[in-house]
C-alpha cells in the first residue's frame, strides 16, 4: 500500500507567468550579449516542469522527481529510518509526519486518516524504529491537564498577590 503527501502545485496562470518571464529574460540576455543569463533563464522555464510526488510504501519512504517523462528516486528504506514522529499542529488540518535516518529529517504532509496506516506499515516494516506518536484522544487529555495545570499555577500567583 502507498500513501502520498500532499504538496502544494502551483496555479497555471503563475506557470504562463513564470515561461512569459522568462522568454523576457532570454530575449533580453541574448540582445545585451549576456548568454549566461539565458541559461539561468533555461532553468528556470525547466522548474515549471518539475514534479515531485512524497511516497511512502512497503519499500520505504521515497521522494519521485519527474522531468519531462525523465523519473528520479530519493528512497530511505525501512531499516535504514529510525524515528518517525506526527506534528498535528503544524499542518492543521492535515498531519506533518517527520521522518528521521541518522541526522537527517524528512517531513511529509499527509491527509489526517493516513496516519495510523503509515504507523502500522512502519511498526511492521522496522520494529525498532521510534514512534512518537499520539493519537487525537491522548492529545486531548495531555492537552487538558496542561490547562488544568496552567490555571492552578495562576491561582497560586493571584493568592500570592493578594496576599501582598
Amino acid at each position: 500500500m502507498e500513501f502520498k503527501g500532499l504538496l502544494k502545485e502551483r496555479q497555471p496562470w503563475v506557470k504562463i507567468v513564470i515561461i512569459i518571464a522568462a522568454g523576457y529574460m532570454m530575449y533580453l540576455s541574448f540582445e545585451m550579449g549576456q548568454y549566461i543569463y539565458a541559461m539561468l533563464a533555461a532553468v528556470v522555464v525547466l522548474a515549471v516542469f518539475f514534479k515531485k510526488e512524497h511516497v511512502i510504501s512497503k519499500e520505504g519512504v521515497d521522494i519521485r522527481y519527474e522531468l519531462f517523462g525523465i523519473k528520479s528516486l530519493n528512497r530511505w528504506e525501512w531499516n535504514e529510518i529510525s524515528a518517525i514522529k506526527t506534528d498535528y499542529e503544524k499542518a492543521y488540518p492535515n498531519v506533518l509526519i517527520h521522518i528521521g535516518k541518522d541526522v537527517s529529517i524528512r517531513d511529509y504532509v499527509m491527509k489526517k486518516s493516513d496516519i495510523p496506516g503509515i504507523i502500522e506499515l512502519a511498526r511492521r516494516m522496522n520494529p525498532d524504529i521510534y514512534i512518537g506518536h499520539m493519537t487525537e484522544e491522548e492529545r486531548e487529555k495531555r492537552d487538558q491537564q496542561v490547562l488544568r495545570q496552567q490555571e492552578i499555577e495562576k491561582g497560586i500567583k493571584a493568592a500570592k498577590k493578594r496576599k501582598r
